[in-house]
């Protein structure tokens, strides 16, 4: 028997439920989760320790995938310190075994009230108003509706900002199911296999940005992308979960004016690298996919007079960041894909120190439109 037949399908023999509607209240939760939790994706806290009130809103499943259930979710997250609060919407994937126990995963956006930039020493600077919402959660469930969970969330703008400080929040939860969970029938209808291994290129237009975040505005430059990547995906049904690295070698350097008269601050990189969870859903012979993960780019920094040709100070290394993006991929045979995507990959870089002037710290923004060509070996 399934994962899918145990947890979520209704008896064999049974007669077909009344389905809710689609967007009807499936679910309700309440908890209380700990305020900027230390040592997590956002490395450390500045804000006041409270337990903020959450409260979350589930609606009916919306398809079924992976033995498991999507279903959207609404939901806010409430500190009475007067610090940062939050609303979010997501769309949760969950699982759940015949004896009770569930575990979901979920991606959306999030709005907050909390500061944009460094203006308040114990506020975190977020950087924008809306940032992308992960959250992951695990519990129990009785027969009678009610559940216990532990669930933690993270908000963050993806080194898309010039401060991305981001914000996680951990707790415990107590729920209450309204009604049995059925999946909905669909009409698959034909649709095209993405699942297995794959290779392809690309190429396209990105746009970069350095911010020398204590000296200048930063620099900014135009150019042309290309590279390759690699992949393997999964499909259940029209569901799709996978992995992916992409390479794109191509070296550029930025740089402005800083600090006083002839001065150049520059940042030279060495090619941007990235690996990343792959995520979609198959509309015929399209997939219409999210990506996100690791970004990776070997850099250097430096301040130099450019006058006398002396360099006042360098630094190099390898940047570690967040690659996030989305796209569309049409298959018009079995094995050739064609994609458009936009990707964006922000890398955050260490302090450098200029003798006789301070300390400041680069940040790397690049966003790609790009189109690209696959070949899948199913």
């Amino acid at each position: 028997m399934s994962l899918c037949a145990m947890a979520l399908c209704e008896p064999a023999g049974a007669e077909p439920p009344d389905l809710p509607p689609l967007f009807a209240v499936s679910e309700i939760k309440i908890g209380a989760l700990e305020h900027d939790t230390p040592g997590l994706w956002s490395g450390f806290s500045r804000e006041r320790a409270a337990a903020d009130a959450n409260f979350e809103i589930l609606f009916t499943p919306w398809a079924t995938t992976f033995g498991g259930y999507l279903r959207p979710a609404i939901g806010t997250t409430i500190n009475f310190n007067g610090d940062t609060s939050k609303a979010y919407a997501d769309l949760r994937w969950e699982i759940e075994a015949p004896w009770g126990v569930f575990f979901a995963i979920g991606l959306g956006a999030a709005i907050h009230d909390g500061h944009l930039s460094l203006d308040a020493p114990n506020a975190k600077a977020l950087g924008a108003p809306v940032l992308f919402h992960p959250s992951a959660e695990l519990g129990y469930r009785f027969d009678n509706g009610l559940s216990i969970s532990l669930f933690a969330d993270h908000m963050s703008n993806a080194f898309s900002r010039r401060y991305n400080e981001g914000m996680d929040t951990v707790g415990a939860r107590l729920g209450y199911r309204f009604t049995p969970l059925f999946p909905r029938a669909t009409n698959e209808g034909p649709i095209s296999d993405f699942s297995g291994p794959y290779i392809g290129v690309f190429a396209g237009a990105k746009f970069e940005n350095a911010d020398w975040l204590d000296f200048s505005g930063g620099a900014t430059g135009y150019g042309f992308a290309w590279g390759g990547f690699v992949g393997y995906l999964w499909q259940s049904g029209r569901g799709v979960v996978g992995v992916e690295a992409d390479a794109s070698p191509l070296k550029t350097g930025l740089s402005t004016g800083c600090i006083g008269p002839a001065i150049d601050c520059r940042t030279d990189i060495d090619g941007i690298y990235s690996v990343r969870a792959r995520v979609g859903w198959v509309f015929g012979p399209a997939l219409l996919y999210g990506t996100a993960g690791l970004a990776i780019a070997p850099w250097r920094m430096s301040v130099r007079n450019t006058i006398t040709a002396t360099e006042l100070a360098s630094s190099s290394s390898t940047g570690f960041g967040v690659a996030v993006g989305t796209g569309i991929e049409f298959q018009p045979t079995p094995h050739l894909g064609l994609r458009a995507e936009v990707m964006h990959y922000g890398v955050p870089m260490l302090d450098l120190f200029v003798p006789g002037v301070g300390s400041t710290s680069d940040h790397l923004e690049s966003t790609a439109a790009r189109a690209g060509i696959a070949w899948y070996f199913n």
